[in-house]
């Protein structure tokens, strides 16, 4: 808790200026990867269902190809509360001759902002760890993702690790678009976002914005210009791995189960203001198509 004794310079005139977390919040990502929704109950629930494959040739008279839809797996969403508070004695909060104290509401709502950025990127620094699994018992990026009917497993990573290059791009946009559903068929997955570290931020649009192709001296256009929306996060903390997405088929979900929230209060016997946020959320994913990522590091990885 904050006293007097612990802040002296607080109640000591003469300092031009006293400055507390004058630092600006990096620019948000999870609104722009993540598919926001509210949820006013304790958990969200989802599902999915695969209907048919391929219709079969029948001959005059034979009977018709019956075939029964496949049940997905289920993905439950648990909401989970965050909070952060600070305790400030009321003659501190009287005395501070430069209103350093007065400011507690805002740093409560960055490090909301900052913590909600934080568990979302968690999503994605996770993908590759085999702590974190989704509902097919597997990572978001894996190498054997198991399918419902109990046909040939399917990859969504790299098995190799592949660097951010031009060629490794124009791979994973193949491997990406080779997706299939849970019966086997064809989708239409086509990544249209380009997420990465900030490591790799000169890297992707060098690749992805140059008007001609990347270090060669052919003259060719750049066949990827203007394919992909490129996001750095800052809160990725692999400097290579990097990852793909289809905005319109993935399946990385981010619930506000109530959105962060201040209240304050005085303790009636010490006199101390008391103040907190809280927030309460849930983030994850249901699927794994739509999403394809590369630890980047040319290390073998198969799980």
């Amino acid at each position: 808790m904050a006293v007097r004794a612990h802040f002296g310079d607080l109640l000591t005139p003469g300092f031009r200026k006293i400055f507390s977390d004058n630092f600006d919040l990096v620019p948000t990502v999870r609104e722009r990867v993540f598919h926001t929704g509210t949820s006013e109950k304790d958990t969200e629930k989802d599902s999915a269902v695969f209907w048919f494959g391929l219709a079969v040739e029948t001959a005059e008279g034979a009977p018709i190809d019956y075939e029964d839809p496949v049940q997905g797996y289920d993905k439950t969403y648990t909401h989970l509360k965050y909070s952060k508070g600070f305790k400030v004695s009321l003659e501190l909060y009287e005395d501070d001759l430069y209103n350093i104290m007065n400011k507690r509401p805002a740093a409560l709502g960055k490090s909301m902002g900052r913590t909600a950025e934080d568990q979302a990127s968690l999503v994605l620094r996770r993908a590759f760890n085999a702590s974190y699994l989704g509902a097919d018992s597997e990572e978001l990026c894996s190498t054997s993702h198991d399918r419902s009917d109990g046909g040939t497993a399917q990859s969504n990573a790299s098995s190799t690790g592949i660097t951010l290059t031009e060629a490794n791009l124009e791979t994973a946009v193949n491997a990406m678009r080779d997706q299939l559903d849970d019966k086997g068929q064809v989708i239409n997955v086509y990544p249209t976002m380009l997420i990465i570290p900030i490591e790799l931020d000169k890297d992707a649009h060098e690749i992805v914005d140059s008007e001609r192709r990347q270090g060669t001296a052919d003259n060719d256009l750049n066949f990827w210009k203007g394919k992909f929306d490129i996001v750095p996060w800052i809160y990725l903390t692999s400097a290579t791995a990097w990852f793909l997405l289809d905005s319109s088929v993935h399946q990385l979900n981010w619930f506000w189960r109530r959105q962060p929230r201040f209240a304050s209060d005085e303790l009636f016997d010490t006199e101390y203001a008391v103040y907190k946020s809280t927030m309460r959320l849930s983030r994850g994913w249901s699927d794994w198509r739509g999403v394809w990522g590369s630890q980047g590091d040319g290390a073998s990885y198969s799980s």
